[in-house]
């Protein structure tokens, strides 16, 4: 079968069309960016959470800072790889209803703006909870 020149050329635009349109953590976040994280942990919910994170890349590294209703810290461990991200938030409680931990997320971009991923809590050993992050514009 013969495929014409003009037809291999607007496949491998297509391609490159394809590739360049998916989405990672550097087009999303840039440097520095702030994102609104929403999760919850259980069925029927043993804990949600709300936190305000700012985070900034660099190379395949990521760190920053997390502040919420249950507590403020640092986040660490941070690893960028393509749509991929992980990090941890060294939550220090900052009420009486919250705990001490190490809170690990997991997450794929959706899209520029949306992360949607899985979350464990050291204080819930054993649980597993879903979460979205959403960048703030």
């Amino acid at each position: 079968m013969h495929v014409s020149p003009n037809l291999r050329v607007g496949r491998a635009f297509a391609a490159l069309a394809l590739a360049v349109s998916i989405p990672t953590f550097a087009q999303a976040a840039g440097t520095t960016s702030t994102w609104s994280i929403s999760g919850t942990m259980g069925n029927p919910p043993v804990e949600t959470i709300g936190p305000v994170c700012v985070l900034t890349r660099v190379g395949n590294a990521m760190s920053g800072s997390c502040r919420g209703a249950a507590g403020t810290g640092p986040v660490t461990n941070g690893v960028v790889s393509g749509s991929r991200v992980t990090f941890r938030w060294n939550r220090t409680a900052t009420s009486g209803l919250q705990q001490n931990g190490v809170l690990t997320f997991a997450g794929t971009l959706a899209s520029t703006d949306l992360i949607r991923g899985t979350w464990t809590d050291s204080y819930r050993p054993g649980i597993v909870g879903t979460w979205i992050g959403q960048r703030h514009r």
